[in-house]
């Protein structure tokens, strides 16, 4: 016999979107279960770290936001630009619209401590901080319970969950059930299926190794329309370290070039941000580039060389580059003459006329000792591909009406669009992942409580 419980929503998964859905969605009059495949059975409980899926590997940053630096329509503009015509414009403006003022609810009205400009804790203490808060405010959370697929009626109106937690089923009936389980990074199945075999097998997982796309999966059983399953979020990743470099040297690496194993640029390093570049090493050969930079943008930015992570076994150091391309297994002739080509092309910041452009912070690597950090590879964070949803975090079905009862927000949503490209002979990458003021964290926030905020009021109304 399968045990019930009654809620009024039930929103499964406990990242930053899920979260905030079960607040918003609680503060609107709701009664609310939060579910979670990880963690202890039962009722309340401490999340362990992990749990929150992309939320508890994230920085925090994007949450202190105060201002977006440039308006909705300039924002807005660069997704377009950058979007291939494959995102909706209508979803982003709804994002920018709101970012602001929901950073705001954050810090002000649920009271999330920062700390040097970041959430504290970074996303495992925003996960923590939050968990709390559900769980100070009546929210019944279940940790361990797996949900295994969404109930419906016989119309099609999603009525709740079935989940299993321990050896028992349980069906959590509600009148609106939130899904926010994440992406599928942690489904090497699915991966190869919808990204291909380039982010299979050319990355390393770096995201969150239980997300399977379960969510995906529930929806889809009952009709949700499935949409740019290819994109995926990626970061360039030190083998040696583990680490981004575009973070700690976020000055130095627009300063240098990125190159492949044949000596070519494959990004414009000015103009892109580290998403681009970790999807674009992916296609390079081997799956693999270096990041050059010369003594000059070390001496202008001491303290983040010497900060970076294991730089003695990461960064490699030579006095010529013919000796520095030995050191990391390139031709010392074609990077001695691609250097001697880039320098130069480079004239007042630029470095045009190449067969492909740098068009800004063009520096000459000219001055010794020169340095590269390699190998560096693609780190897979989490596809971006998902459930498709309107401006209402209402999941829509394949004929792009909403489901009755089901919403959707986090990085099981696809909110984002990129795509590879070719340039000058070589693969490039271009996405919308970090134009216009986005993150993965702002986005499932500001989703999250939309979609919390609606399930409540659909709840309520069916309830009534």
């Amino acid at each position: 016999m399968i045990a019930e419980k009654k809620q009024d929503v039930v929103i499964v998964g406990a990242g930053m979107a899920g979260l905030a859905a079960s607040i918003e969605a609680s503060a609107a009059g709701a009664k609310v279960a939060l579910l979670d495949k990880l963690g202890g059975q039962g009722a309340g409980g401490v999340p362990p770290e992990g749990i929150g899926n992309e939320t508890s590997r994230a920085g925090g940053g994007g949450l202190a936001r105060t201002s977006l630096g440039a308006t909705v329509e300039d924002l807005l503009g660069r997704h377009v630009a950058k979007g291939w015509g494959r995102i909706d414009p209508a979803l982003i403006r709804v994002y920018l619209e709101n970012l602001i003022e929901d950073s705001k609810w954050l810090r002000e009205s649920v009271g999330l401590p920062y700390a040097g400009g970041r959430a504290k804790g970074k996303g495992a203490g925003v996960v923590s901080f939050l968990h709390g808060v559900a769980v100070q405010r009546g929210i019944e959370v279940f940790l361990g319970a797996k949900v295994l697929r969404l109930l419906t009626d016989e119309v099609g109106r999603v009525t709740g969950v079935r989940a299993k937690a321990g050896d028992r089923a349980i069906d959590f009936k509600a009148g609106a059930v939130v899904l926010a389980t994440g992406s599928f990074e942690g489904n090497q199945e699915m991966v190869l299926k919808y990204a291909g075999p380039v982010m299979t097998y050319g990355t390393i997982v770096t995201g969150c190794p239980t997300n399977t796309g379960d969510g995906h999966r529930m929806a889809s059983e009952i009709g949700a329309q499935l949409i740019n399953l290819s994109v995926c979020h990626a970061r360039p990743t030190d083998t040696v370290s583990g680490q981004d470099p575009t973070r700690p040297m976020e000055n130095i690496y627009p300063m240098g070039i990125f190159i492949n194993r044949d000596c070519q640029r494959f990004v414009d390093e000015g103009t892109v941000d580290s998403d681009t570049i970790g999807n674009a090493i992916a296609y390079q050969p081997g799956s693999e580039s270096a990041m050059i930079f010369d003594e000059k943008a070390r001496a202008r930015h001491p303290e983040e060389y010497e900060k970076y992570p294991s730089k003695e076994k990461a960064i490699h150091k030579a006095a010529t580059i013919e000796e520095l391309a030995v050191k990391i297994k390139m031709s010392p002739e074609k990077l001695k003459k691609f250097i001697v080509e880039f320098n130069a092309a480079v004239k007042d910041g630029k470095a045009l006329g190449l067969p492909l452009p740098k068009t800004e912070q063009a520096y000459r690597i000219d001055t010794p000792p020169f340095y590269a950090l390699h190998p560096l590879i693609s780190g897979l964070d989490h596809p971006l591909g998902g459930l498709k949803i309107n401006t209402r975090a209402q999941v829509l079905d394949r004929e792009s009406n909403p489901i009755p009862g089901l919403y959707a927000a986090g990085s099981l949503v696809n909110w984002a669009f990129g795509r590879p490209h070719t340039v000058a002979g070589v693969t490039s990458y271009t996405g919308t992942y970090h134009a216009g003021e986005s993150g993965g964290l702002p986005v499932a926030l500001v989703f999250g409580r939309i979609a919390g905020r609606g399930a409540a009021q659909e709840a309520l109304r069916t309830r009534g």
